[in-house]
């Protein structure tokens, strides 16, 4: 089935220097990069579906149903842009604030930044069992767009044609600027910055409270239970040296 969709990749900066860890450390960035993907999982609302869930991103796709001009389903998406860097860095804050572990990447949590990039145009979609796969071009360059040169880590990217189907975004000036993608050529792309968007929305007034004691007890539960799961299959999975040995 073919459509018009609105796409929208969010992706975690930082994941690759995250994850190369010793054991421990690992074990608890996998923990909290899945923390992370829920929140802006959880946080999503029609008409955005989830298309694939991709390591260290979320793609996310609104396709223009029953008539829907595609200007109306990106009225609804443009809010959500905003939504996923106010939840990201709420929970990036709250992963904080818990204070379980000193190990490198529970320590390195603030270095996590959020970047989205967004574009518009035709896909198909196709029903595989129980879940629905898009393909076309589009689909490629939404997913190329995140390889750029740009050198923030934290930042809105979206073409041309999405910025014209949003009909301006917050009243911001953008910055533009034109990006070579492998195998698509030249892109005009239009860039946002999270500082910028924010001087446009009124700052929340609540201080966030401190996590219970049981709060942080059952964050470190889970992490250390998870590690422990891990180290175990590990093991189970890799016999020792000695025991192969044996059987040689």
């Amino acid at each position: 089935m073919s459509t018009k969709a609105v796409l929208l990749v969010a992706d975690i900066s930082g994941f690759t220097k995250f994850m190369r860890q010793h054991a421990v450390a690992t074990s608890h960035a996998k923990q909290i990069i899945v923390r992370l993907l829920k929140a802006l999982m959880h946080v999503a609302e029609a008409p955005l579906k989830i298309a694939e869930l991709e390591g260290d991103a979320v793609f996310f796709y609104a396709a223009s149903e029953g008539g829907e001009e595609v200007a109306a389903t990106a009225a609804r998406v443009k809010n959500q842009v905003i939504n996923f860097f106010s939840t990201f860095n709420k929970e990036v804050e709250e992963i904080n604030r818990l204070q379980t572990c000193s190990c490198d990447a529970c320590d390195q949590v603030s270095a996590l930044k959020l970047k989205q990039v967004l574009h518009v145009g035709n896909v198909e979609v196709e029903q595989i069992e129980r879940f629905e796969k898009l393909f076309g071009v589009d689909v490629i360059l939404v997913h190329r767009m995140l390889k750029n040169t740009l050198p923030s880590r934290e930042y809105v990217m979206m073409s041309a044609p999405m910025y014209d189907a949003f009909g301006g975004f917050f009243d911001l000036e953008p910055e533009r600027r034109k990006e070579r993608f492998e195998g698509l050529g030249e892109v005009d792309v239009l860039v946002f910055y999270p500082q910028r968007i924010a001087k446009n929305w009124q700052p929340e007034t609540e201080q966030p409270s401190r996590p219970s004691l049981l709060h942080r007890m059952a964050w470190r539960f889970r992490i250390s239970v998870t590690f422990m799961l891990e180290l175990l299959g590990s093991r189970r999975s890799h016999p020792a040296k000695g025991n192969l040995s044996k059987k040689i």
